[in-house]
């Protein structure tokens, strides 16, 4: 553990597990959308004959006449044989470019990013929402409807007090789902889940804990490490015994700086009139713009989320010519982009019940003269 990062820091994460669904297959629907209705498999060919070779991944089409990653392509087409499906090579600078793109949005969207494979990433939200988990569920909302919008890709989010938790709630409601596991639920979750559930637990560790007579996630949570320390190794004992527990003290591996900073507020009674709005968005703006002014940074992108009362999330982004670290600025397109989503979307005002507001694309300006005027000159 950071002994820079307190206990009660740890208490107050939220933390975001994205996962591209069926990435390759999905990557091969987006540019062929005719693929979506029929099964598609995408292989890797080992070129020593025709059918050579293993399932890379494929869709769910695929999937329901039994086919899955790293089955041999001949059992894979069997499966198939009486069946219209298409069989894939892999396009790995096609997939990387999709990636790219997506991520790209997603780092922008949270304070901290680790992307840790080609279809999955972590992102810290502790700050943004307050360590608030209704928020993050917003925000978990938000960001996949923008990867939809922009990329055409449809991603699995979990929302967790710690990378563990996160990392298994995105494979709850696969595809295109959200869980949120808050902190008080964690324990509860996890006693639910399967051993194998938990990231890193193989075939010849579960078959350790079952000659324990170890056949549950709460069966490991009533043993001590010391107990299961001769079976399998201290750090293999300490893992599994906080894992069971809900307890992860891994940390988000950061790349660069703070990505985004906002702040989304419930409103305590129905607006009547834009001037309402105006206050709202006021108060929005003023507390971004201390943060920003705090951390010594400017930005570029722009996001207004409103929440409805059917809870329906309207989102929409303004990219600014210039980098800007002006109250006035920021009010002023704040306001802009209000007005457009109400009118774009026939929203009646007395609907509204949250309202947010977020910077993203950040530039350190620290030592500036005037972080008001830097980029306005």
């Amino acid at each position: 553990m950071n002994e820079n990062i307190s206990l009660n820091e740890i208490g107050k994460k939220i933390i975001f597990h994205i996962d591209f669904d069926y990435f390759y297959a999905q990557c091969e629907e987006i540019r062929k959308p005719e693929l979506r209705n029929i099964p598609s498999v995408v292989c890797v060919y080992s070129g020593r004959e025709e059918d050579s070779g293993v399932v890379s991944t494929c869709n769910y089409e695929a999937r329901k006449y039994g086919v899955k990653a790293a089955m041999p392509i001949r059992l894979a087409k069997s499966k198939l044989k009486d069946i219209e499906a298409i069989f894939l090579p892999t396009d790995m600078p096609y997939y990387h470019d999709i990636s790219r793109n997506a991520m790209r949005i997603i780092e922008n969207y949270g304070e901290l990013f680790e992307q840790v494979s080609v279809d999955e990433c972590y992102v810290d939200f502790t700050k943004i929402t307050n360590s608030d988990f209704d928020d993050a569920k917003i925000f978990a909302n938000s960001l996949q409807k923008n990867i939809k919008d922009k990329i055409k890709l449809t991603c699995s989010i979990g929302v967790g007090p710690n990378k563990l938790i996160s990392k298994i709630a995105s494979g709850v409601k696969k595809p295109n789902g959200i869980t949120v596991v808050s902190r008080e639920d964690a324990k509860s979750f996890i006693s639910n889940c399967k051993i194998e559930d938990i990231p890193g637990v193989g075939p010849k560790t579960a078959k350790k804990l079952e000659s324990l007579g170890i056949d549950s996630i709460s069966d490991i949570s009533n043993k001590s490490i010391f107990e299961l320390r001769d079976a399998l190794g201290y750090k293999t004992a300490t893992f599994l015994v906080n894992a069971s527990n809900a307890i992860d003290y891994s940390q988000i591996k950061v790349r660069g700086t703070s990505k985004q900073i906002g702040k989304i507020v419930t409103l305590k009674k129905d607006i009547a009139n834009f001037e309402q709005i105006n206050l709202t968005a006021a108060s929005l703006c003023t507390s971004v713009y201390e943060n920003l002014s705090n951390k010594g940074q400017a930005f570029r992108i722009l996001t207004i989320i409103l929440i409805l009362e059917n809870l329906q999330h309207v989102s929409f982004s303004k990219s600014l010519k210039l980098y800007s670290a002006s109250f006035d600025e920021l009010h002023k397109n704040s306001l802009f982009i209000i007005k457009e989503m109400i009118n774009n979307n026939s929203i009646s005002l007395d609907n509204i019940r949250r309202m947010g507001v977020v910077v993203s694309d950040l530039k350190d300006i620290s030592g500036q003269d005037s972080l008001v005027n830097y980029f306005e000159n």
